[in-house]
């Protein structure tokens, strides 16, 4: 079933179901970028995506190659996002590996 095609009674609700289902079609037409990085742990590490834009999403995988538990930041301040995403991953205890997907 098409998402446009329900009609609510309410005008602003369905105002907002019709803006939600835009914003998704919008996102599932977007083909992804794919890298995969090696984050030292504690050190900021440009990633180039290529997307001319800055990304609507960008997302990691479980990471692989940490000792102990930790988190990957996104850095945004000082930085052309609309060529690279800079991450940084924290606590890990070692160098890890991720896949980067970049919208």
């Amino acid at each position: 079933m098409n998402p446009l095609s329900i009609a609510l009674k309410d005008e602003d609700a369905d105002r907002v179901r019709r803006s939600h289902a835009q914003a998704i079609e919008e996102l599932q037409r977007l083909q992804p970028t794919f890298v995969t990085v090696e984050l030292e742990d504690g050190k900021p590490t440009s990633v180039k995506h290529g997307r001319g834009r800055i990304p609507k999403f960008v997302g990691t995988s479980a990471v692989r190659g940490a000792v102990s538990a930790g988190y990957i930041n996104e850095i945004r301040s000082g930085v052309d996002r609309t060529k690279t995403v800079v991450l940084q991953a924290d606590d890990y205890g070692a160098t890890v590996t991720v896949e980067v997907m970049v919208l």
